[in-house]
Order: C-alpha cells, then sequence, then structure tokens
C-alpha cells in the first residue's frame, strides 16, 4: 500500500536523477571542449544514461500514483521550485538547490562504487 506522502519520496528521486543526468551531460559537452590526453565521453554517456534511465524509472512510478509534474525552476540560484498535481490536488514543492547537488553527489559516488565492487566480484 502506498503511503500518503510517499508521492514526496518519488518526485525528490525523480528532481535529483533528472537533474544528475543533465548535469553530466553537460560536463560531458564541456570536457569535449578541452583538450585532453584522453576520451571520456563513453564513461560520461553511460553514467549518464544510468541517472537517465533512473529518471524515468520513478518519474514513470510518480505518475502511476496519479502525479503530473507541471512546472521545474529555479528562480533565485538557491531554491528549486517544482509545481505538481497528485491524485487531483496542485502542491508546489521547495528545495534548496545546494542540497540537490549534493545529494545527485551522493547518488552518483554510490553508483561509482558499486560500479567498483562488481568489477571487483563483490557484488
Amino acid at each position: 500500500m502506498i503511503q500518503p506522502d510517499q508521492w514526496r519520496e518519488i518526485l525528490h528521486e525523480t528532481i535529483l536523477y533528472g537533474m544528475l543526468f543533465k548535469a553530466i551531460a553537460l560536463d560531458a559537452e564541456s570536457l569535449n571542449q578541452d583538450q585532453l590526453k584522453m576520451s571520456y565521453r563513453p564513461m560520461m554517456d553511460t553514467v549518464s544514461m544510468w541517472a537517465e534511465r533512473k529518471h524515468h524509472e520513478y518519474r514513470n512510478q510518480f505518475g502511476r500514483m496519479g502525479g503530473t509534474i507541471h512546472i521545474q525552476k529555479t528562480t533565485d540560484g538557491f531554491l528549486y521550485s517544482v509545481v505538481v498535481t497528485v491524485r487531483g490536488r496542485q502542491e508546489e514543492c521547495l528545495y534548496n538547490v545546494s542540497h540537490l547537488k549534493a545529494e545527485c553527489q551522493v547518488r552518483l559516488n554510490n553508483y561509482l562504487y558499486d560500479a567498483k565492487q562488481r568489477v571487483n566480484g563483490h557484488a
């Protein structure tokens, strides 16, 4: 059974993974601008695709819970505003941009740690 406020957690993960895959794609573009000794694009693409897949999984789950995301924006660089409708009720959720970035970094670090464990045969 779905908890009454579980949609907030699902929305939060949707936002995080959406920000993460977009940030990785932008960083990959920046790396393409520089003269590097190696190409890191395949690695960046793999991580970006993983984050995008997670984003779509959470977004679909949010939709199955009766949620629709209408607006996502930051107005001042400090707050990230998301307007959603959940089961017929419109809600505005506000997030601290710095906290979202830190949480994205945690998700990325966990992904890299898990990938390293798989390579080393621990998972």
